[in-house]
């Protein structure tokens, strides 16, 4: 802040003062040579005339008139020997009898030898307003254009530095984290952008290390699992007493379930990262929905009833359509986990965006609790009714949220309107 306060307050300061002397002597010189106009040739003349007129002593009698004069006509009026005011050329105008000019900033002073004497008579009269000069008004023009150039030379780095730093915070990088900006160490904005790198750089490695961990827990623990199937598989095969059998089934049911919770964190970590681009398509979402009630029903050990309501006549959805479906998958598991007896699923459309909503006739949750289940590894209750893998660790709806603002829409759940229990709603944008 205090570096470019004063680089601004200095910049404009030394502007002003050299376009100011410039416009200035541009002016001077291109100023037309003031001439006397008829009044101030008649008031000399007629100053001139009493001056003679009154055949004062030659040394002093004509100050002492000119005195008078000046008082009476309410002018400034002086007398001044012809050596002191004139020089080379002017000298010779004076003596030719020729009025010369000369300019304060106040006012304009006009000098005209006195006939037959060694005296100049010196008048001095206000300036008048030539602020309505043409010439003066397109300097005038010149100098505030010039101002207005000058500070958009310095604030034109300033905006342009910003625009990079904007860009950068909105377009990610490959790697997840928006790229190393580039700015001249004389900016303003070099301090920023350096702490701007700086984070930059510590997302990265916060990435990598979290890339690395979920490789890690894909490639090491999938592994022994993977030995742990094989190895329950060849005990399955041997005669055993029915207390083994049911441990074995125990051990194959924990190994199962180590197994989903790993697929759930990995298919989690690739949604937090957005490491796919998302390719929305149109089309059909009851075609989907069945496949989805089929699966349902093959594996619905409880005989719940699944209804599909669409209200749309039929319309098409635009998504992602690998994506949708393991949306709605979770939220018929989660709904199934808590249902009685009736999951319900409406689609609907309004004019600018898709609706879906999955309503079960179960407890239901609490208001104060409906944006926490969407949190990561949050379950509101201990126990399950079923054995349903995804969504049974608390990421179920965690890769809901995740999907969903992929998609630019969002997921809530909501006050029940035809059963009981818990209604969740996802929409997203047409």
């Amino acid at each position: 802040m205090n570096r470019a306060f004063i680089s601004l307050y200095f910049f404009i300061v030394a502007s002003v003062v050299l376009i100011g002397w410039g416009l200035n002597q541009f002016w001077e010189n291109l100023a037309p040579e003031q001439q006397p106009t008829a009044e101030v040739v008649a008031l000399l003349q007629l100053i001139e005339q009493d001056l003679l007129s009154q055949q004062p002593q030659p040394n002093d009698g004509y100050a002492q008139r000119a005195q008078q004069i000046a008082a009476h006509l309410a002018v400034d009026l002086e007398l001044l020997s012809l050596d002191d005011v004139a020089q080379s050329a002017a000298l010779q105008q004076l003596h030719a009898g020729e009025i010369l000019a000369s300019r304060s900033d106040s006012h304009i002073i006009w000098y005209q030898r006195l006939a037959q004497t060694d005296q100049v008579m010196m008048l001095m009269l206000p300036l008048g307003d030539e602020s309505g000069a043409p010439l003066y008004r397109l300097l005038l023009i010149l100098f505030y254009l010039a101002i207005a150039l000058v500070i958009y030379i310095w604030v034109w780095p300033l905006s342009r530095d910003s625009k990079k730093l904007e860009l950068q915070t909105r377009t990610l990088g490959k790697d997840g984290v928006p790229d190393t900006l580039k700015i001249s160490p004389a900016s303003t904005l070099y301090p920023l952008a350096q702490a701007f790198n700086h984070m930059a750089q510590r997302l990265r490695e916060l990435i990598a290390s979290h890339r690395e961990m979920t490789n890690a827990v894909s490639h090491e623990l999938r592994t022994p699992l993977a030995r742990m199937k094989f190895a329950l598989a060849l005990l399955d095969e041997q005669q055993l007493d029915e207390k083994n059998r049911r441990q074995l089934r125990s051990v194959e049911q924990d190994v199962a379930e180590m197994e989903a919770l790993i697929s759930a964190l990995l298919m989690y970590a690739g949604f937090e990262q957005k490491t796919q681009q998302l390719q929305q398509t149109p089309g059909h979402m009851m075609d989907m929905l069945a496949e989805i009630g089929a699966r349902f029903h093959r594996h619905n050990e409880r005989q719940l009833q699944l209804e599909i309501i669409d209200k749309t006549q039929g319309q098409e959805f635009s998504c992602e359509w690998k994506l949708m479906e393991t949306v709605l998958q979770n939220l018929i598991n989660n709904a199934a986990r808590y249902a009685t007896h009736t999951i319900r699923v409406e689609l609907t459309q309004t004019a600018i965006h898709y609706c879906i909503a999955v309503e079960d006739d179960g407890p239901g949750i609490a208001a104060e609790q409906r944006d926490k289940v969407f949190e990561s590894f949050v379950r509101l209750y201990g126990e399950s009714t079923s054995n349903t893998a995804t969504g049974g660790f608390g990421l179920g709806l965690a890769i809901v949220k995740r999907i969903m603002q992929w998609h630019h829409g969002g997921a809530v759940f909501v006050d029940p309107q035809t059963l009981s229990g818990a209604r969740a709603e996802i929409r997203w944008q047409k």
